[in-house]
């Protein structure tokens, strides 16, 4: 936003985050960042600070850093602690979801959505400032040497069914999830195991790794009972855990789980309380109940919520945006997004995707830039290698690959042997280079996937897309060899991209979710230095290296990534998306109204 060309707005804004700062729930620094987002300068911004005094003691660093989360809208309100006011108990909360629902089976799902956060606590989580901070632990600790880490369970704990989550059950699941997640196992390489000593779980490590936090904050860390689960059938294709039933640690329950329409949890009565320090309702939720309904025709979700049918939504078309805003009876909460749109390129077809030279010369044919401008309206950033700009280990450096170039993409195909046939489409050894392109029905997906079939079409390549439902999408990518679809549109969504992008990339994940079938050395040994990073000189060298041999090689073609945004009525207290966790928690959530 720029506080130039719209003062008005951007004063308003900056008075409901002084009354915020004022009233407790807004910290110094975030304070400070939300000013610069509003576009106020360092100097004004430090002036307004010095002028609101106080001092949370949080590790103030002024007005500079990343935007942690801009609120706009009649009740602009942060996302670092619910309003002020006296909680009502009760209600149900209606949320529209901008995704089909997964099942709430954290070891064998291929998706974890908000439900999630509902169901599940994790043993450690996102602190509002990017640290770790405890959620079902009640403390943890890291060996000097980078080798043991330590998680304190709290004794007499149980899940929703009152069976036993202690030490002994939380480190079985812990385990089980790196012997049989699909993304355990690749994710967890650095890690030896773990195993119980009295109150506490004990995480070995082979080598000292900086990123061994971070999978266990993630949805498929979540911790369910592990004999709920084993009864269900476990691993089983079978089994009814996650889908009829689910057995979990957080303040509500599973209830109804239904793809397509909606999912609906119910609050636990006894649960016990959260140890995520933000988190200020330490008893049982105010909420009876939260019900997500899939809404993938994105223009159906802003009328929704205008209309009453909704409380709050995730996902909004980026195009009713505008309109969201300047409604007094709702709140837009948007913050940069750990996600990406990628397409995949199935190495099991070498007559399209074989060679690197073609690789290069369709992604030279995507304008990417022009992809945010008319999809996005602006609400998000090309990407030219595997990562969102916001990323903390983002190198600057992929931007000199991948730029939209036309005459350069013709160029490249050309030398990989590629000649126009009669109707325009090239050819190269009698193949035409036309293929069937896999999207997922969901309205922005479907728009990406139209523009890069029409932008492949200018140089001479038929992509012929195909809208299949989600579970259909990650089945046509998943599949082995030829198997799988040739190319697909993939959405994904993570809090540290590196880590998900390694498992998409590393030739140990062929097929799933390795859906490009890649097998690069180069690839291979950029994710081994990266499992060997045991400092954050390291592990940015790692990272870079990765970064750059993706967006030379190109394993896959990186698109954009899109802003994360949110709305709801004012009526609707502590549900707080912040930057850090991909959906809310709802623990402290109440509606007045």
């Amino acid at each position: 936003m720029d506080a130039q060309s719209n003062p008005n707005d951007a004063v308003a804004q900056a008075s409901a985050m002084v009354a915020n700062y004022q009233g407790g729930r807004l910290s110094r620094r975030q304070f400070g960042k939300g000013l610069l987002a509003l576009g106020f300068g360092a100097t004004a911004a430090s002036a307004i600070l010095t002028a609101c005094g106080g001092d949370d003691g949080g590790g103030d660093e002024g007005a500079g850093g990343a935007d942690t989360g801009t609120a706009t809208g009649g009740g602009a309100e942060t996302a670092t602690a619910p309003a002020a006011g006296e909680p009502k108990v009760g209600g149900t909360l209606r949320e529209g979801y901008n995704r089909d629902v997964s099942k709430h089976d954290p070891i064998t799902t291929n998706w974890y959505d908000p439900a999630f956060s509902a169901i599940y606590e994790t043993i450690v989580t996102d602190g509002l400032e990017g640290d770790t901070v405890p959620q079902f632990a009640t403390a943890f600790s890291v060996s000097e040497d980078g080798l043991t880490y330590t998680f304190d369970i709290p004794e007499g704990r149980v899940s929703h069914s009152g069976g036993a989550m202690g030490a002994a059950q939380v480190a079985e699941v812990l385990q089980t999830v790196k012997d049989v997640s699909f993304i355990g196992g690749v994710s967890t390489v650095p890690m030896e195991g773990y195993s119980v000593e009295g109150n506490q779980v004990v995480l070995k490590m082979k080598n000292s790794w900086l990123g061994a936090i971070n999978p266990h904050k993630t949805g498929y860390w979540a911790l369910l009972n592990p004999d709920t689960w084993n009864a269900a059938g476990g691993t089983d294709p079978s089994s009814t855990y996650g889908t009829d039933s689910a057995d979990g640690t957080g303040p509500f329950t599973h209830t109804e789980w239904v793809p397509g329409s909606h999912t609906l949890v119910t609050r636990w009565d006894d649960y016990p309380g959260s140890n995520t320090p933000y988190v200020t309702n330490k008893g049982t939720a105010y909420l009876d109940s939260i019900r997500w309904s899939v809404i993938t025709e994105a223009g159906q979700r802003a009328t929704q919520l205008e209309t009453g049918e909704l409380d709050t939504l995730i996902g909004p078309s980026y195009a009713d945006l505008e309109r969201l805003k300047s409604n007094p009876d709702l709140t837009v909460i948007q913050h940069p997004e750990w996600s990406g749109y990628i397409l995949t390129m199935n190495r099991d077809y070498p007559e399209f995707f074989g060679d690197v030279l073609t690789r290069q010369g369709l992604s030279h044919a995507l304008n990417r830039q022009a992809m945010v401008d008319a999809i996005l309206f602006g609400n998000g950033d090309p990407t030219y290698g595997p990562f969102p700009k916001t990323d903390r280990q983002y190198d600057p450096a992929v931007e000199e690959f991948n730029q939209y170039d036309v005459e350069l993409a013709k160029s490249k195909l050309a030398e990989a042997g590629w000649v126009a046939g009669g109707d325009g489409v090239l050819e190269r050894e009698g193949v035409r280079f036309e293929f069937d392109y896999v999207v997922e029905d969901e309205t922005t997906q479907k728009l990406v996937a139209e523009a890069v079939s029409a932008q492949f079409r200018e140089v001479g390549v038929v992509a012929t897309l195909r809208v299949v439902d989600r579970a259909v999408a990650f089945e046509e990518q998943s599949g082995e060899g030829r198997d799988a679809a040739p190319m697909a549109l993939f959405f994904w969504l993570w809090p540290v991209p590196l880590d998900i992008l390694v498992i998409f990339s590393s030739s140990e994940t062929i097929p799933v979710p390795n859906f490009s079938h890649v097998n690069d050395p180069d690839i291979d040994a950029a994710i081994e230095e990266w499992r060997l990073a045991g400092t954050p000189e390291a592990a940015q060298a790692a990272s870079s290296k990765f970064q750059l041999t993706w967006a030379e090689s190109l394993p896959y073609l990186s698109l954009m990534n899109q802003f994360a945004t949110f709305a709801h009525h004012n009526y609707v207290k502590g549900w707080q998306p912040f930057v850090w966790n991909l959906y809310p928690l709802y623990n402290d959530v109440w509606m007045d109204k």
